[in-house]
């Protein structure tokens, strides 16, 4: 998981996961990536249209999604 968001992250592309919040609710959401620190992912998130961070110990699945820049998804 931590290979596939790294290199997300180098080849700017956007992302859709399945995250486990820590109350213990599952949302599906597509995020840019701005960082990864330890096991930290900060990105935008086009859910919630703010930039949030994520526990990558609690990404349930991750997949990249086909967006030439950030301004074609909305």
């Amino acid at each position: 998981m931590h290979r596939l968001l790294t290199r997300c992250f180098e080849e700017k592309k956007m992302i859709e996961i399945v995250y486990l919040s820590s109350d213990g609710t599952i949302t599906q959401r597509r995020i840019w990536i701005v960082s990864i620190r330890n096991n930290i992912l900060t990105g935008y998130c086009y859910l919630r249209k703010q930039t949030r961070t994520f526990r990558i110990d609690q990404i349930l699945s991750a997949r990249t999604v086909k967006a030439k820049r950030q301004s074609d998804v909305g």
